[in-house]
């Protein structure tokens, strides 16, 4: 094997079980909030657990071991079940989100309190390597997913308040959402916007624990 080969197996051997743990937390997060607010689709669907089979969308897991962004196949929700479908809409959304910006600072919780004395340098290395790949990408799937844009968590803040009054625009926005997500990626300032947002969350946890 080459070096390059043997540093992609490596990184691949890192970031796979943070991934798995990252969109599992997420989707799960999302199931467990609405089945609280009273829609049991996801629950029924087998999509209430920590199961990472249940959750894992294979293309998207392909795309974070090539381009650094991945995504899961999102949870099931029946807004008819809510008591107030518009506002637990979002708060169900945000869950996932917020469940990784959670367990981020429990990675850098681990990190600043690893018990590195009780184990060898090489494998004190090594699990600090794991909580930070973890870390980064619970902020990477937390900060995106926040974003208003559909089909993406925040979207259903941009949903709540938009779909009474701009019915047609919200229609627009879904239907042509793959497409306007394209083209936010290939624009440097969007780009940058989205780094600016990483750091930013990434410095917030920090702050909490360092």
């Amino acid at each position: 094997m080459t070096s390059a080969w043997l540093g992609f197996v490596a990184k691949v051997a890192i970031m796979l079980p943070a991934f798995l743990l990252a969109v599992s937390f997420h989707e799960c997060s999302h199931a467990l909030v609405a089945y609280w607010l009273g829609d049991d689709t996801a629950k029924r669907q087998g999509r209430l657990t920590l199961n990472p089979l249940a959750h894992v969308d294979f293309l998207g897991l392909l795309f974070l071991l090539i381009f650094r962004i991945g995504w899961a196949n999102p949870v099931p929700m029946d807004y008819r079940n809510f008591k107030y479908p518009r506002l637990y809409a979002v708060i169900a959304a945000l869950a996932g989100p917020f469940s990784n910006f959670f367990l981020a600072y429990l990675c850098f919780l681990a990190i600043a309190h690893f018990p590195s004395a009780l184990f060898s340098a090489a494998v004190a290395v090594s699990f600090i390597q794991v909580f930070t790949a973890c870390a980064y990408i619970n902020i990477m799937l937390g900060a995106f997913n926040i974003l208003p844009i559909p089909p993406l968590d925040g979207s259903h803040i941009l949903n709540a308040f938009l779909i009474k009054r701009f019915p047609h625009v919200v229609a627009w926005l879904y239907r042509y959402s793959l497409i306007i997500l394209l083209v936010l990626f290939l624009t440097p300032q969007f780009q940058n916007m989205l780094f600016s947002i990483f750091k930013y969350t990434e410095l917030v946890l920090k702050s909490l624990v360092f």
